[in-house]
């Protein structure tokens, strides 16, 4: 297994070859779940750190379907300000809070050392949602790395969270991945962090312009309408990342 670099500052691609190796253990194994939300969460103590990883979604075709898009305004909003979450990520993201930060806690008493939160798709979501919010409970975050995440939030909640953790939080993202495109825009979704973008002819860059990444798009759709292949889904899977960031 790879080792987490604690000492590392900024992204780098073995800290992302490992973080994509937890969101996977995150599908087999978990130390926290809700049956109720179907959550799932593994806290893993690597020794020179603690790792936090989300599960993804088991059916992507049936959360594009099924999901509802509705906000959710937080409890903790100060001086009115209304920051708003996607409501079902939240309540995800409650169901499993308290165990998860316990686990972590737990771990931190033995030895405090750095935190990395991670995820996969819904779990991405998820894992945006805990940072901030054990940033806010002084968590020492390193980190956080997600990979076909979902929009999670409003312009506000984003300012609020990029204030603070913009510099560790790396979005990984496959050019061809339809998942990271939702919620749309113009529903009042955005994205935090800094987006690390493979475009299909490899490669990789960072926060790349809109007009960069329309471009990469017309040409990997168009690529995969000449082969039939339904890579809008097919990009999203676990599966595809690692084997896009295994050779960067």
């Amino acid at each position: 297994m790879l080792s987490l670099n604690t000492s590392a500052s900024g992204f780098t691609w073995p800290n992302a070859r490992a973080c994509a190796e937890r969101c996977v253990l995150a599908y087999q194994q978990a130390t926290a779940n809700a049956p109720d939300t179907d959550t799932h969460a593994i806290v893993l103590d690597e020794g020179t750190c603690i790792t936090v990883a989300f599960r993804g979604t088991a059916s992507v075709r049936d959360w594009i379907e099924d999901c509802e898009f509705r906000m959710q305004t937080l409890t903790w909003e100060q001086n009115n300000i209304s920051a708003e979450v996607h409501d079902g990520f939240l309540k995800c993201l409650d169901s499993v809070l308290q165990d998860v930060t316990h686990q972590v806690n737990s771990c931190l008493q033995a030895a405090s050392r750095p935190v990395f939160i991670t995820g996969h798709s819904l779990g991405g979501a998820l894992a945006i949602l805990c940072a901030l919010e054990m940033y806010r409970q002084k968590v020492p975050i390193a980190a956080v790395y997600t990979f076909g995440q979902p929009r999670v939030c409003n312009r506000i909640f984003q300012n609020l969270y990029d204030a603070v953790l913009f510099e560790e939080t790396f979005r990984v993202v496959n050019q061809n991945d339809i998942v990271p495109r939702t919620p749309g825009v113009l529903m009042g979704y955005h994205h935090c962090g800094q987006e690390i973008f493979l475009p299909v002819g490899g490669g990789w860059s960072v926060n790349p312009s809109t007009w960069s990444k329309l471009l990469s798009d017309a040409l990997g759709l168009w690529g995969a309408y000449r082969h039939r292949q339904d890579v809008l889904v097919a990009e999203h899977f676990m599966a595809a990342y690692q084997r896009r960031i295994s050779i960067l």
